[in-house]
C-alpha cells in the first residue's frame, strides 16, 4: 500500500506583509503551467481568505510515478514561491530504503523542501496498526 498527503500554502515570500505580493499572479500562472503539464493533474490552486493552497492525497497499492512527480512538483513550487509552506506525509509498505514501517516527512518552507524524521505515527507498526498475528 502506498499513501500520500500534502498540503502547501503558496506565498511568494516570507514576508509577514502579504499585501505586498508583486508578483504572485504570475507565480500563480507558472504553477498553473505547471500543474497542466504533469501526467497526474488533478491539483488544483484553491483560494480561502485570500490565501493560495493545494492540497490533496494519494492512495495506491504501489509506489507508481505521479508520487515523484508529485515531489517534483511541491520542490518546484518551494523554489518559485520561497515563502511557501507546507507538509507531505508518504507510507509505502514497500520502500526499498528500509523506510517500509514509517511515515517519510517532507516539509517546505524558505523555497526548500526538507526530508524530516517522522515522530508522531512511526513507526507505523505498532503506533498505528497491530502486527500480523
Amino acid at each position: 500500500m502506498f499513501e500520500l498527503h500534502c498540503w502547501i500554502t503558496i506565498r511568494e515570500t516570507a514576508q509577514a506583509k502579504q499585501n505586498e505580493e508583486e508578483n504572485l499572479d504570475a507565480i500563480l500562472y507558472e504553477i498553473k503551467k505547471r500543474i497542466q503539464s504533469l501526467n497526474w493533474n488533478k491539483l488544483q490552486i484553491k483560494v480561502r481568505n485570500g490565501e493560495h493552497y493545494i492540497e490533496t492525497s494519494l492512495f495506491s497499492n504501489r509506489k507508481a510515478s505521479d508520487a515523484t512527480e508529485l515531489l517534483e512538483f511541491f520542490s518546484f513550487v518551494a523554489k518559485i514561491a520561497c515563502g511557501s509552506y507546507g507538509m507531505i506525509y508518504i507510507l509505502d509498505d514497500e520502500d526499498i530504503n528500509g523506510k517500509n514501517n514509517e511515515f517519510q516527512v517532507y516539509s517546505i518552507s524558505r523555497g526548500v523542501l526538507h526530508k524530516q524524521k517522522d515522530t508522531f505515527l512511526s513507526p507505523f507498526i505498532p503506533t498505528v496498526e497491530d502486527a500480523d498475528s
